[in-house]
């Protein structure tokens, strides 16, 4: 990483936000033994279906474990079960990790992004500041990264985005957006390191 781009806290290979090292001493990934028997058994799973040796999201939120069980049920009703399409829905994703440098959301849906129909080159292209992409998705986009950066997003913005979508994909949009925004932000205060595939 040349000094301007250190500066700047992009990764200029990526042309995004550097992912900030994970903090010390923060809990992490609970053992499946902290994670109580039904949460260890749903995070057993879970590594196994993504191919990880454990899964960290899974493992980390499982310690609340009450909690744990409603955050799956409203994460599901985002992904994979949304009002947005799946590839929509993981382009939305994606350019979140991108706008936060959240290296494990970016690690994991690409691969579930390219299962939904994503191409390699519609993957590579959310890590571009311009990425191209025009009509429904461009609007969608714009939406996201104004939401990472600002927590708003302006009118002119709003407006192209309702040229495309129905008051009830914008309202899942939103609450997708604010969502991995969140998520990218406990991984990072809790300090989930990214997962080890088997």
């Amino acid at each position: 990483m040349d000094d301007t781009s250190r500066d700047r806290g992009q990764d200029p290979a990526l042309d995004r936000p550097a992912s900030p090292p994970l903090p010390a001493g923060r809990p992490g990934p609970g053992s499946r033994r902290q994670l109580g028997l039904l949460n260890g058994a749903i995070e057993a799973i879970g590594a196994r279906a993504t191919g990880r040796r454990r899964l960290g999201v899974f493992a980390t939120i499982g310690r609340a474990k009450r909690l744990f069980r409603g955050w799956l049920i409203y994460s599901a009703t985002m992904m994979p079960f949304g009002e947005l399409s799946r590839t929509d829905t993981e382009l939305v994703i994606l350019r979140v990790a991108h706008g936060r440098g959240a290296d494990y959301e970016r690690d994991h849906h690409r691969v579930i992004g390219k299962r939904a129909g994503l191409t390699d080159a519609e993957i590579a292209a959310v890590d571009r500041r311009d990425h191209g992409f025009t009509g429904h998705r461009g609007a969608m986009l714009a939406v996201a990264d104004q939401l990472v950066a600002k927590r708003d997003v302006d009118d002119a913005t709003w407006a192209e985005l309702t040229r495309h979508l129905t008051d009830r994909e914008c309202v899942a949009l939103v609450q997708l957006v604010t969502h991995y925004d969140g998520l990218a932000t406990a991984l990072h205060v809790l300090g989930t390191p990214p997962d080890e595939k088997r």
